[in-house]
């Protein structure tokens, strides 16, 4: 994975998430995930800065092609507060824990699944705004009413 590229995230549901690995420093990779939803074989449309919920880091070595796809690569966009930060200044975030935020966006797993239950909000650009797609753990069906 190189700086620019287009991947994707694999949702619950089949669907993919789109990212774009904004900066790559030795072995850390700064993703941006975004609201959007893609697919391997759509066309490539470059990130708007207002799609990006969040920002996270990972180790390069946690993430694999075949896992999260590179569908191809387009323009960073600008933003301005993570581009003069070293990569190092950032809290490396598990790949599963990026796969559930970009879930939980999408309303495939309980924004409020997580014992703290602003997990998901704290890593928000801006906590204050949640998604628009978000469920809570109440608005997903319990086992009982299956029976």
């Amino acid at each position: 994975m190189q700086e620019a590229d287009h991947i994707l995230i694999p949702l619950l549901d089949g669907r993919h998430a789109l990212a774009q690995i904004a900066r790559v420093q030795y072995e850390r990779l700064l993703v941006f995930v975004t609201d959007s939803q893609t697919a391997a074989g759509a066309a490539l449309k470059p990130i708007n800065q207002t799609q990006i919920l969040a920002v996270f880091c990972v180790r390069k070595t946690e993430l694999t092609d075949s896992h999260w796809p590179v569908i191809g690569y387009d323009a960073i966009p600008h933003f301005a507060p993570f581009e003069k930060k070293h990569l190092s200044e950032f809290e490396l975030t598990d790949p599963a824990i990026i796969e559930a935020f970009a879930n939980a966006i999408h309303g495939l797993y309980p924004w409020d699944g997580f014992p703290d239950p602003a997990f998901f909000a704290n890593m928000l650009l801006k906590p204050d705004t949640l998604p628009p797609h978000v469920r809570m753990t109440a608005d997903f069906a319990k086992p009982d009413d299956f029976a």
